[in-house]
């Protein structure tokens, strides 16, 4: 059964206070939980693959996203991941949560009504993860520094500022995402449907051949159009999204299993077992069996 971080923990750990702001830093995975408060993550550095609802994407630099009262998610095989979490009771927002449940995404994401049917899936999973542009990073955990340093040091009215700091950048946050909705319906294909299409079948065939041509047929678009929008989306190219996919996957068989290294290659989509070391070191910066070697025990 997955571990539940429950109020009186929230209490306990944050000292009855209401809001808080805790930095992370994962490597490796963190086991699948859920918590009785929201939570909105900001993506520092490093990636990881990210199961939420039992959808599994890939978050790296730059992203940022929610994870709702009872949802359970857990970090995959994270390399480097540093990130901000914003965690916050639902009173914290008291009067100004009609409002809020007003703007774009965070109708969605703040609705106390938001469970799925049963037998189906939650369509916005996908939606709810923004892409901060690099020009806009340093802005974004600024705010959540400033949230921070009212946490840390509780001055006379901290929550009150805490708060006020909140309603900023929720509402920094609805604003991104009517943007990038925008940005899908004013073009003429509704490509974040296409680079959805690209993540859930490089999540279907990732111990395949992938290629372009590939990636082009699934979407209907041309190579280079379709590796455009990818990039301006994720912020890597298909190409780096399939490589960091593939060696998450190898960390968790490298960690999980005893299986030789050759055949964690086959079963990862490399050809061999020398792209696949290479590949491996150049992007966590040892080797495979290094990598097992140096593994915490336990995990």
């Amino acid at each position: 059964m997955a571990r539940v971080f429950t109020r009186e923990k929230f209490n306990i750990y944050h000292n009855g206070a209401k809001i808080a702001i805790v930095d992370a830093h994962h490597d490796g995975k963190m086991e699948p939980h859920s918590h009785a408060f929201f939570e909105m993550v900001y993506v520092q550095s490093g990636f990881t693959l990210h199961s939420c609802n039992g959808e599994v994407r890939m978050l790296s630099t730059g992203d940022w996203f929610f994870v709702r009262p009872g949802e359970e998610h857990s970090y995959i095989n994270a390399y480097g991941f540093k990130i901000y979490n914003c965690i916050f009771m639902e009173e914290i927002l008291g009067a100004d949560l009609p409002d809020l449940r007003k703007l774009p995404g965070l109708d969605y994401l703040l609705s106390d009504s938001w469970m799925p049917d049963p037998g189906t899936t939650d369509p916005v999973t996908f939606d709810r993860i923004l892409h901060v542009d690099v020009s806009d990073r340093r802005n974004v955990e600024a705010a959540l520094e400033r949230i921070q340093s009212e946490c840390d040091n509780r001055q006379t009215g901290w929550e009150l500022s805490a708060k006020s700091k909140l309603l900023s950048l929720l509402i920094r946050y609805s604003r991104l995402y009517e943007v990038q909705k925008g940005r899908q319906k004013n073009t003429a294909s509704d490509y974040y449907m296409y680079i959805y299409k690209i993540l859930q079948y490089v999540n279907d065939h990732y111990q395949e051949d992938i290629n372009m041509a590939d990636l082009s047929q699934v979407t209907g678009l041309s190579v280079d159009y379709m590796a455009r929008r990818f990039k301006a989306v994720m912020n890597m190219s298909p190409s780096e999204y399939i490589r960091r996919f593939r060696v998450a996957k190898a960390m968790e068989l490298l960690s999980d299993t005893d299986l030789p290294i050759a055949q964690i290659a086959a079963e990862t989509g490399f050809s061999d077992i020398s792209l696949f070391s290479r590949v491996f070191k150049n992007t966590v910066g040892l080797p495979p069996a290094s990598y097992r070697k140096n593994l915490p025990v336990g995990e």
